[in-house]
C-alpha cells in the first residue's frame, strides 16, 4: 500500500500538484466559509478561510509566472507577498479559534505582506526561485509550528480533546515545511521531491480544514452540554444534573444538604428580582468556597439548593453550620447596608445501606422545615430527637 502510494505521488506532474493545491484551497475555504456562517463559536473560520483563499491566489499567479516570463517579475512578488499574507491570516485565524475571547485585529497581516513588497522592490529577492520558494516554505514552518503551540497551550483553559489532533497536524506541516525549506535553500532534495512535498502539504490542508470543523463542532457539543448541566443565573449545577451523578444508592455516612435562602420572597419584593438575582450568586459563590472539593452543589430552583456530601467530607452538621455561618457573614453594601441574608438547612445522613438518594432527599427536606420551624437561620439533622438542641450546636 505505502508503495503503490509513493508511486502514485511521484507519477504526479508539478501543473498537477499545483491544480490540486489550489482545489484544496478552494475547498477548504468553502467548508470552513460555511462553518462561519453557520455556528455561533468559528470565530476565526472566516479568516482562516481568507488565508485559503489568499494562498490560492498566489497559487494561481505563481503558475501564470511560470507560462508568462514577460510578467515573471511583478507576478511572482505579488505571489510572495500573498504567501505572506496568507500566512500571517492563518496563524492570526488559529489563535482566534484556539481562544476565541482573544481581541485580534486581523488587519495586522497586512503589515508584514506590505514589508514583504517594498522589500522585493528594493532587494528583487523574487526574481531567485531559491530565495522566494525558502521564503515561503520556511514561513509556513514557523507558522504551523508557532500556531500548534498556542493551541496545546490553550488546552490549559479549554481542554477539548481534538486540540492533540490539531496541534499534530500544525506540527507535521510544521516538519515538512521545513524539511521543504532546506532543500530549496540548498537546491538538494534528498528526502522530498517538490512534487511529493507540494503533495503532501495539500493533504495536510484538507486534514486541517476537517479538523477545525472537528474543532468548533466539539467547542459547540461542550457549550451545550454546558448550558443542559448547568444553572443560568448561579453557574450552579441544576437538578437534572444533581439526580444524574449523585448516587442513587448512597453509602453509609454520605449526606444530603438542604438550604433555603429565609425570607427570599420579600427580599424580592422590596429591594426588586435584580437585588435578588444578586443575593442567589454572591451565596451560591460563598457556599461552594466553603464546600470540599469532592462534594456536588446544585441549585434546586428558586431559592432552593441541595448539597451532597460522601462520608470521607466528614461531619455533615459541620459542613451545614460552616456554609450558615458563611452565608449570615455576607453584606451587600451596594443594595443596603442593613441587608443580612441567612439560609436555614435541613440535613440528612445515609444511615444504612439499603436507603436509595431520593429517601436521603426526602428526609432532608423534612429537617429543613423543623429548622424553618424552629425559627430559620439554623440547620437541623434529620432524627435529632430536640430541634433547639440542634440549633444550639450550630449557634
Amino acid at each position: 500500500m505505502t508503495i503503490a502510494w509513493c508511486l502514485m505521488i511521484n507519477e504526479l506532474d508539478m501543473p498537477t500538484v499545483l491544480f490540486l493545491q489550489k482545489t484544496s484551497y478552494i475547498a477548504g475555504a468553502l467548508a470552513l466559509g460555511y462553518l462561519r456562517f453557520t455556528s455561533e463559536e468559528s470565530r476565526g473560520a472566516g479568516l482562516l478561510a481568507s488565508s485559503f483563499i489568499v494562498l490560492a491566489v498566489g497559487s494561481t499567479l505563481a503558475g501564470y509566472a511560470e507560462i508568462y516570463p514577460a510578467l515573471y517579475g511583478p507576478l511572482s512578488l505579488i505571489n510572495i507577498a500573498l504567501a505572506v499574507l496568507g500566512y500571517c491570516q492563518l496563524g492570526l485565524a488559529f489563535i482566534m479559534i484556539s481562544n476565541p475571547d482573544r481581541k485580534i485585529n486581523a488587519s495586522v497581516a497586512f503589515v508584514p505582506a506590505a514589508m514583504t513588497l517594498a522589500a522585493g522592490l528594493i532587494t528583487t529577492f523574487h526574481l531567485n526561485n531559491t530565495y522566494r520558494a525558502s521564503t515561503f516554505t520556511f514561513l509556513g514552518c514557523l507558522t504551523h509550528a508557532a500556531t500548534a503551540l498556542i493551541v496545546l497551550l490553550d488546552a490549559a483553559r479549554e481542554p477539548l480533546p481534538v486540540r492533540k489532533l490539531v496541534a499534530a497536524i500544525l506540527g507535521s506541516a510544521s516538519v515538512l515545511s521545513l524539511i521543504l525549506a532546506l532543500e530549496f535553500w540548498f537546491n538538494s532534495f534528498p528526502l522530498l521531491s517538490v512534487t511529493s512535498g507540494f503533495f503532501l502539504m495539500i493533504l495536510s490542508k484538507f486534514v486541517l480544514a476537517i479538523a477545525i470543523v472537528i474543532f468548533v463542532n466539539e467547542r459547540q457539543h461542550v457549550k451545550i452540554k454546558h448550558l443542559a448541566d448547568r444553572d443560568a443565573l448561579t453557574d450552579l449545577y441544576n437538578r437534572r444534573y444533581f439526580n444524574a451523578n449523585a448516587p442513587a444508592r448512597p453509602s453509609y455516612g454520605d449526606g444530603v444538604l438542604y438550604l433555603d435562602i429565609d425570607h427570599f420572597k420579600q427580599l424580592n419584593d422590596r429591594y426588586g428580582h435584580p437585588a435578588g438575582d444578586e443575593v442567589l450568586v454572591r451565596m451560591a459563590k460563598a457556599v461552594q468556597a466553603n464546600l470540599p472539593a469532592s462534594a456536588l452543589f446544585a441549585r434546586q430552583g428558586g431559592e432552593e439548593f441541595i448539597v451532597f456530601l460522601p462520608a470521607k467530607t466528614g461531619d455533615t452538621l459541620l459542613h451545614a453550620e460552616r456554609i450558615r455561618k458563611a452565608v449570615s457573614d455576607l453584606r451587600f453594601p451596594d443594595l443596603s447596608s442593613d441587608l443580612i441574608v441567612t439560609v436555614s438547612i435541613g440535613i440528612a445522613r445515609a444511615t444504612n445501606r439499603g436507603m436509595n438518594l431520593s429517601d436521603l432527599c426526602a428526609e432532608a427536606d423534612r429537617a429543613l422545615y423543623l429548622a424553618k420551624a424552629a425559627g430559620r437561620n439554623r440547620a437541623y439533622e434529620s432524627g435529632s430527637a430536640d430541634v433547639t438542641q440542634v440549633s444550639l450546636r450550630s449557634a
